[in-house]
């Protein structure tokens, strides 16, 4: 069986935009930069044991890892866009209380 790295990341990225549109939106542009980012590992992890090069306890646990890796980089960004949007917020009140401000 033939492992097309490029097509299991496309399918990777799709996967996690899919899963999380109904949530946050879409997240495609953040979902390939991760995925990109873990490229060579995940190549050289999916190489290794097709190639039986480690078992699959050591592949097991490898996976474990590069999800918390994911994991991280989504909460990230979560944590970006939440910083983004209190800003935006912050910014539409300002508004209001300097035009009320304005009005007394």
């Amino acid at each position: 069986m033939s492992f097309d790295i490029e097509s299991v990341l496309k399918d990777m990225v799709g996967a996690i935009n899919d899963s999380a549109k109904e949530d946050v939106g879409d997240i495609q542009e953040y979902a390939e930069m991760i995925i990109k980012n873990e490229k060579e590992s995940l190549k050289e992890l999916g190489q290794a044991r097709i190639l039986g090069e480690i078992s699959d306890d050591v592949f097991d646990r490898e996976i474990k890892r590069e999800k918390k890796v994911v994991e991280t980089e989504l909460l990230t960004i979560k944590i970006m866009t939440e910083a983004a949007v209190q800003k935006a917020v912050n910014a539409a009140i300002d508004v209001f209380i300097t035009a009320i401000k304005a009005a007394i």
